[in-house]
């Protein structure tokens, strides 16, 4: 099983989607694992700070045209930064990203 899987990811995903990956994963444990149990604690997550980081990196309209912002990229790099997103030890923060990124963007590029 093993073998189709890496096949397949072959198939959807090259070295750049890969850098992708691994960019979004270095974010995912650095910036927002480390804070979880905190924010949860809290009751609340710093999201105003944690979006604009995500913008500069880049993370946030992947595949919407440059000249609005995005960064033009394929719906794989999309996918590649939803699979990401599900290493956050948690929900609400994931699906506070996703709702920006394929609820609220989509609105807005329409």
């Amino acid at each position: 099983m093993a073998t189709k899987t890496k096949s397949a990811t072959r198939i959807y995903f090259n070295k750049d989607h890969e850098m992708v990956r691994k960019a979004v994963r270095e974010f995912v444990e650095k910036e927002i694992n480390p804070n979880m149990e905190e924010w949860e604690a809290r009751g609340q997550a710093p999201l105003h700070g944690l979006f604009k980081k995500m913008g500069d990196l880049g993370f946030l309209g992947l595949r919407y045209d440059p000249k609005y912002g995005g960064q033009g990229l394929d719906y794989w790099y999309d996918t590649v930064f939803l699979e990401e997103l599900g290493r956050i030890n948690g929900s609400g923060i994931p699906v506070a990203i996703a709702v920006q990124t394929h609820m609220s963007t989509p609105a807005i590029a329409e």
